[in-house]
């Protein structure tokens, strides 16, 4: 479990320095919403 977690932190930090696609960036986004929206719930 904490390899997957720390591959996953390696791909996101190279993946974030390379441009993205066009849907890869709108997905983000979405997710990025997503994350926030669920934090703020959780901190009411």
């Amino acid at each position: 479990m904490l390899e997957t977690l720390f591959i996953l932190a390696v791909g996101i930090v190279i993946g974030w320095n390379v441009p993205q696609p066009l849907w890869a960036r709108d997905l983000q986004e979405r997710v990025v919403r997503s994350v926030r929206a669920m934090l703020d719930k959780m901190n009411r």
